[in-house]
């Protein structure tokens, strides 16, 4: 069937955005769109191929590094390590302005170079740290803003799974692109804490002060639960960097090692292994499935003419890069309102890596771009992952509409770094460039 590439990107985009607001699953809609567009353009026989794209899913190497940095972060919460980790930090950084929202920031970005997960990131610590904050007074919105903006450096601090995935989609690598988000990743934190210390200032009210001091003896003995952390990220991390270790084999050497430490704990019981082994398995399953039911758009997007279309149609426009970068953002900022980052990847980047490489753009500085704008969306309503995470976390007593208060500043924050990146590429690309 002969038509043009604009009717059948339209129709593409009505069968998603039909089955999205009809409530059908992430991984079923990508599936189903691209199944249907298929059937549409008569190719129907490609469909007999599907078995074979689902095997090469879950039949990759580098792929395995996706449930393996998952089982490493889900070992350490389960383990017990994340609760004596936080209490560590805590007593370090209390004195802080701001106090043990400084905290949050900071345990959420050291535990985000372990989970590589957003979600996990954001239970993680904000199920340690709320109850105590709340105890204390501070204020709500500020918690959950930090505890959700903090969690979201899940997926810019390597190891990342958002990473992972567009590092396999756009074939750059993977090492490379770990390392860029380093520097990112810590300008963002640093924002963070900036934004915090001086509200906090302005209105002390917000963060009342610690009147509880440590010796310097005692902040050492309790260190033993930040020690473990630090010892892992510097374990998976290194390897990585000093390339004695692929980024799976890693992962791998990351999950041995949380392994050991939560059984060395004792909190690592067979029941707690039972429930980090099978939170591990969903979550796995889950992104698995949203890759599979996206290579399968993939197909369609490839077979339909719909890539070459949009490239050749950019690429006649002959865009700066200054208004291509404003379109792609505030596509990103719209798509983060009703998908989530896996999903936005996997939908977006086959149309976009070719315009990428007609125009001579770096993948690995746009993949660091790309993350910190999917980043956006797991704090931007209505879908996103931690809002929920932290709602549900706080209970009754925070509404949901305080919840979204509290982030709308770290969006801010994280579009400001954003922008930066696009700006001064070296921010991203420096690190990568010393390998």
């Amino acid at each position: 069937m002969d038509m043009g590439w604009q009717i059948l990107f339209a129709v593409m985009l009505i069968i998603l955005f039909f089955l999205l607001f009809a409530g059908e699953w992430i991984a079923f809609t990508l599936m189903l769109a691209g199944v249907a567009g298929l059937i549409f353009i008569g190719r129907g026989y490609v469909l007999n191929s599907v078995g074979q794209m689902a095997w090469n899913t879950v039949c990759s190497f580098d792929m395995t590094a996706i449930p393996l940095f998952i089982l490493m972060g889900e070992l350490m919460v389960h383990g017990g390590l994340s609760k004596g980790f936080y209490k560590s930090a805590a007593m370090w950084l209390r004195r802080l302005p701001g106090g043990l929202l400084q905290t949050n920031i900071i345990s959420c970005a050291i535990f985000a170079a372990i989970s590589g997960s957003s979600p996990a990131t954001a239970a993680a610590i904000g199920s340690v740290s709320y109850p105590e904050l709340e105890e204390k007074r501070y204020n709500r919105q500020m918690i959950v803003g930090s505890l959700a903006g903090g969690g979201a450096l899940g997926v810019l601090i390597p190891p990342s799974i958002n990473m992972l995935i567009y590092a396999s989609i756009s074939e750059c690598s993977v090492t490379q692109l770990f390392i860029a988000g380093v520097v990112p990743g810590i300008l963002c934190a640093l924002c963070f804490m900036g934004y915090i210390g001086i509200r906090s200032i302005m209105h002390p009210e917000y963060a009342p002060k610690e009147t509880t001091t440590y010796t310097l003896i005692e902040k050492l003995r309790s260190s033993g639960g930040l020690f473990s952390f630090i010892l892992l990220i510097v374990i998976v991390l290194g390897s990585i960097y000093s390339g004695w270790a692929t980024t799976t084999e890693a992962a791998a050497l990351g999950a041995c090692v949380a392994f050991v430490m939560s059984a060395a704990s004792g909190n690592l019981t067979l029941r707690n292994l039972k429930e980090a082994l099978l939170s591990s398995v969903r979550l796995s399953s889950m992104i698995l499935a949203i890759i599979f039911g996206a290579k399968v758009l993939s197909y369609f997007i490839a077979f339909s003419g719909i890539s070459k279309g949009v490239t050749g149609w950019i690429v006649s426009l002959n865009p700066s890069i200054g208004i291509l970068f404003v379109c792609i953002i505030l596509m990103y900022l719209v798509l983060g309102c009703i998908l989530e980052g896996t999903s936005m990847i996997y939908l977006t980047i086959p149309i976009l890596l070719p315009i990428l490489k007609a125009l001579n753009i770096d993948l690995i500085w746009f993949g660091v771009i790309l993350t910190l704008l999917t980043e956006i969306g797991m704090i931007t309503p209505p879908v996103g992952i931690n809002l929920y995470v932290i709602h549900s976390i706080a209970g009754k007593k925070c509404s949901f509409g305080d919840v979204i208060k509290g982030s709308l500043p770290y969006c801010a924050m994280y579009l400001i770094v954003t922008i930066a990146i696009i700006c001064v590429p070296a921010l991203a690309l420096w690190l990568p460039g010393t390998m």
